[in-house]
């Protein structure tokens, strides 16, 4: 079966917004998403010269929403382009509960509604609160839950997909990777879709 190696941050504006393409653009080439949460903010960034928000220059900061509106529109999602839980208190939680909910079988729903409590429904994705409201939605216990995200076994996933990604030159998100081609953004899923159709 055909696999797409699918880099993200929990907190990830251009991930929320390429997400429901890319299970469509799966979905039609029958491949498989390996979903890969990363530590973008502490580690990423820091191994790859990538610079975190609060330190860009205005005129990035004001550009990135401008092209959030754009892309936003363009794709009919709707996106909050200052949320108020943005950034992201502890992004390394949400992450984890992704992680976990992949583990308990639920894979790709999970993110993509945290994705939606961030940015289309302005509820704060660090909070326990929040989380027990996706893990319920999902049917999802939220108590085993809990207990998996934060176990060692989960936090050494993670630890390892954002060692992987590196490796592997990731330096921002969304990035997929099929058959070791390279695709950072959502603005390249073209490119991905092109890739699978050929192959």
């Amino acid at each position: 079966m055909k696999q797409i190696i699918y880099f993200y941050s929990a907190a990830s504006p251009w991930s929320y917004l390429g997400a429901q393409r890319l299970y469509k653009i799966a979905k039609d080439y029958s491949a498989e998403i390996i979903e890969k949460p990363v530590d973008l903010i502490d580690k990423v960034f820091p191994a790859t010269g990538g610079v975190v928000m609060p330190k860009r220059h205005p005129a990035r900061l004001a550009y990135r929403l401008v092209e959030l509106k754009r892309w936003s529109e363009y794709l009919n999602i709707k996106l909050n382009l200052t949320p108020k839980f943005f950034p992201v208190k502890d992004p390394h939680l949400p992450s984890l509960f992704c992680i976990a909910s992949n583990e308990m079988g639920k894979k790709l729903d999970f993110s993509f509604k945290m994705f939606e409590h961030l940015w289309a429904k302005e509820n704060d994705i660090a909070s326990l609160d929040t989380l027990k409201i996706i893990a319920e939605d999902l049917k999802l216990n939220f108590s085993e839950l809990h207990k998996l995200a934060l176990s060692d076994k989960i936090k050494n996933i993670y630890e390892k997909n954002t060692k992987e990604a590196i490796a592997l030159n990731v330096f921002g998100v969304p990035t997929y990777f099929y058959k070791n081609q390279m695709f950072w953004g959502q603005d390249r899923l073209d490119f991905l879709e092109k890739a699978l159709k050929n192959s």
